[in-house]
């Protein structure tokens, strides 16, 4: 049998593809050893998340407790009750394993691949249940990218919920490291954080990583606060939680809204991400080859997916307007105006970077009867925007929502709201899909956000 054959990849793969995932509409170039290298473009070599070979931590009077079921072992220095602690993780690493592998049929994480050959999880000075998963080493041999891995996890989780969830990460994160470890860092830990809270369900309690997410509407779905090789790459002294890393699990937001809107079942979208993005990275490279990548995944499959001639940019504009529908969780810095009485133009308070959004809420209770509400757009070049003006009722209800048309690679978009009869407010939602001239990539070395204007006038 072939080294192929063996791979996690290969059958989460053929799993996904059997299984339907996308109710049938899920298609993806991936390329495969042998094929024609693609044409490459003048930003091709600084594309790809660095290849970060962490070394493992040396923990004086190393204690170690490993599962008997699984090939997984917890360490930690020695301490006043040290073994409570080790033991925790050991149990709750268990179940984290059995649900992965069994409820939501994930390969486990590469531990052939690992150079203890388990899943070795190393109990640090830090933050209680922060935790960070890292490359170990790769498969020099094998077709497609691989690589083991190793955790370093908070001191002080012993127990409850908190503890289940950064057992579930570690392990869900491991997984992804065996089946498509070029991930960029920001979707890895977004995509990781949703199926861990398919495992565990009071993740959803965690409200200062989906608060931080609405805080920051203009940034993107793969945002990390900070430039690439920088954002997680640096590992503090102690372990803590990284403002980037809270956003990024935060971003699991729109995986929980686009499988709920498109998935055929919990987790199908992104265990298809997974299983359709393998990459082909040389020996010795410094940077993944990121190519294809998830995105690329979402951008084929939702070709013509929503309407007729729809691409994925139509679906980062129908998310953008479903996240201002959050209840627990509000978006935050956007305009809130009254009824233009008088002409107003508005500028955009920040940059819309890549997937990122803007709000504007226009208060139609001082709307004269029978009003019109004009709406014009401008944006800066090399970006694409979309806008649409949502109607809300005085109960914060959406009762419809009218796309502003404009020019296939233009500046500026504008329209006419005529029907407002029953609205309490109008939403402009617009987002930023990335350059017109191609597609966005998370790895792109520099994500370049976009400023705007907006007019606003009754007629």
């Amino acid at each position: 049998m072939s080294i192929l054959g063996h791979c996690p990849l290969a059958k989460l793969r053929a799993r996904i593809i059997a299984a339907g995932a996308f109710a049938g509409v899920l298609s993806a170039a991936v390329t495969t050893p042998g094929e024609p290298a693609r044409p490459t473009r003048p930003s091709d070599a600084r594309r790809g998340a660095l290849i970060d070979y962490e070394p493992r931590p040396l923990l004086p009077r190393e204690l170690r407790a490993c599962s008997l079921r699984r090939p997984l072992c917890v360490h930690e220095a020695g301490a006043a009750h040290p073994y409570a602690e080790v033991l925790a993780w050991v149990d709750a690493m268990e179940r984290a394993w059995d649900l992965a592998t069994g409820a939501l049929d994930l390969p486990p994480p590469d531990t052939a691949l690992a150079s203890t050959g388990a899943l070795d999880v190393y109990v640090v000075d830090g933050d209680a249940y922060a935790t960070r998963v890292e490359v170990d080493r790769r498969d020099p041999r094998g077709g497609f990218d691989r690589a083991g891995s190793f955790a370093l996890v908070g001191r002080g989780a012993v127990r409850g919920c908190r503890l289940d969830i950064a057992a579930a990460r570690v392990v869900t994160r491991a997984t992804l490291f065996g089946v498509s470890p070029a991930t960029d860092d920001g979707s890895a830990l977004a995509e990781t954080a949703y199926v861990s809270r398919l495992m565990v369900p009071c993740a959803a309690a965690l409200a200062e990583e989906l608060a931080l997410f609405q805080d920051r509407p203009e940034l993107g779905l793969a945002d990390t606060l900070a430039p690439p090789d920088d954002a997680i790459r640096a590992s503090p002294a102690r372990l803590a939680p990284t403002s980037g890393e809270t956003y990024s699990a935060g971003a699991s937001l729109f995986y929980d809204w686009v499988e709920d809107a498109y998935g055929g079942y919990p987790g199908a979208i992104v265990r298809a991400m997974w299983a359709l993005s393998p990459t082909v990275t040389p020996v010795g490279a410094a940077r993944w080859n990121d190519e294809p990548d998830g995105f690329e995944v979402l951008r084929t499959s939702f070709k013509n997916a929503l309407t007729t001639g729809s691409t994925v940019d139509d679906l980062w504009l129908e998310f953008a307007v479903a996240r201002a529908f959050v209840p627990q969780y509000p978006v935050r810095r956007a305009w809130t105006i009254d009824w233009p009485l008088a002409p107003r133009n508005l500028t955009s308070a920040a940059g819309v970077a890549p997937t990122g959004a803007s709000y504007i809420a226009i208060d139609c209770r001082a709307r004269p009867k029978g009003a019109r509400l004009r709406f014009e757009a401008r944006w800066e070049e090399h970006a694409r925007m979309l806008w649409t003006l949502v109607r809300v009722d005085s109960d914060g209800r959406e009762l419809g929502w009218v796309n502003v048309p404009g020019p296939n690679r233009g500046t500026e978009a504008q329209t006419t709201l005529v029907d407002l009869d029953g609205s309490a407010t109008v939403l402009a939602v617009g987002t930023n899909s990335g350059d017109t001239m191609t597609p966005f990539d998370p790895d792109d070395y520099v994500w370049e956000p976009h400023g705007w204007v907006v007019s606003l006038a009754a007629e």
